[in-house]
């Protein structure tokens, strides 16, 4: 089903002015922060590099045992290699984000840090407004990122997208709709990215039965009034957790905005959800 409706005044707009990307060198990292430079000439908003020096692993590189590791990139390296490839890669990292941001004529920052990954990007989250990072990375252990995105959905706060190497922003947007608080801030920011491309926005409602996907409806369409934007309505069987999965399958693509009670609360849930999906993911706490 679809509606137009009139535009409201009153109709709220997420403000972003800082996004952090965590960074190191992989694509799915350049294409985080493509995403962001993107987004902050659109919005107005200043860029946050970070990359993280992984204080395990210059601990670990410490140790007698360290060379006879197999490694996936530091193999046979000493410590004060390992520190010196990792300067080396900030300084590589800080000329992408300059070079970048600079012909976008974004503001732009750049800070390394040294300690644990989760930790360090996760309070770093917390000061902004919205996080944007890679699914997955390149660091000296393969799942190290994969563990990170985890932690961060897990524990995080706030907006953080997940986009991997193929990320565009094109239309349509998706937004996933539960009746509550998240889910109402969940469809106001899947209306403010569909309008900043100009794209219709397609409401994902999971449902038990068709009434109840009705009465939802209903509702979202009620937080929408005076919404000047192409809106469809669709029903996912309950649970979300599985049918967000099968109805996604035909729109891979696509930017999904999903509130972090997706997954009726079940945070474990919510992450084996998004690591089935194969969409970017704007999630919502």
């Amino acid at each position: 089903m679809s509606r137009e409706a009139k535009v409201s005044p009153e109709n709220r707009k997420v403000m972003i002015r800082r996004i952090l990307v965590p960074i190191d060198e992989s694509t799915h990292s350049r294409a985080a922060l493509e995403a962001a430079v993107a987004m902050a000439a659109a919005l107005q908003a200043e860029i946050n590099g970070l990359f993280v020096e992984d204080v395990e692993i210059l601990e670990i590189s410490r140790q007698p045992f360290f060379r006879e590791v197999r490694t996936y990139e530091y193999s046979g390296k000493e410590g004060g290699e390992i520190e010196r490839d990792l300067r080396l890669q900030a300084e590589r990292i800080r000329r992408w984000i300059a070079r970048s941001a600079g012909n976008a004529e974004v503001t732009w920052k750049f800070e390394v840090r040294r300690g644990g990954v989760k930790t360090i990007i996760l309070e770093q989250s917390a000061t902004a407004d919205l996080t944007i990072m890679g699914r997955f990375g390149r660091t000296v252990f393969k799942s190290t990122m994969g563990s990170t995105v985890r932690h961060l959905i897990l524990h995080g706060r706030g907006l953080t997208m997940l986009i991997d190497e193929r990320f565009r922003l094109i239309p349509p947007i998706l937004s996933t709709f539960i009746d509550s608080e998240i889910g109402k801030r969940a469809l106001e920011i899947g209306v403010n990215v569909a309008r900043l491309i100009q794209s219709p926005l397609e409401v994902l409602i999971p449902a038990e039965d068709h009434e109840h996907f009705l009465e939802l409806q209903k509702k979202a369409e009620a937080l929408l009034e005076g919404v000047e934007l192409r809106q469809n309505y669709h029903p996912v069987h309950a649970p979300a957790s599985l049918g967000l999965t099968a109805a996604l399958q035909a729109k891979q693509r696509q930017l999904l905005v999903l509130p972090g009670d997706a997954a009726d609360h079940h945070p474990e849930d919510l992450v084996e959800l998004i690591g089935r999906i194969r969409n970017p993911v704007l999630l919502v706490r």
